[in-house]
């Protein structure tokens, strides 16, 4: 059976929706004036902007997070020399 890679994207938008709606206390504004246009007639733009606001917020710290590995160093540790007197030696 021939197994589909979509290149990381599935798993990047799935972890970019988790995370969104695991911030759900950032997003009391937008419920606030969505609420706010229902009952008291503040316009819809309002919404709209903080939808956008939220939503732009979650993609910088997702994509701070997904690229912050980049200056990360990938050599690996130098092999170091044992220096402890009391180890076995191994020298058969």
């Amino acid at each position: 059976m021939k197994r589909f890679n979509f290149g990381g994207f599935l798993y990047g938008l799935m972890f970019f929706m988790f995370f969104r709606i695991s911030s759900w206390l950032c997003s009391v504004p937008m419920w606030a004036t969505l609420i706010l246009h229902f009952t008291a007639g503040l316009p819809i733009f309002w919404f709209w902007l903080t939808l956008g606001a939220w939503i732009l917020a979650g993609l910088i710290r997702y994509l701070t997070i997904r690229f912050a590995r980049w200056g990360a160093s990938t050599a690996p540790d130098p092999v170091k020399e044992n220096k402890n007197p009391y180890s076995a030696k191994n020298k058969y």
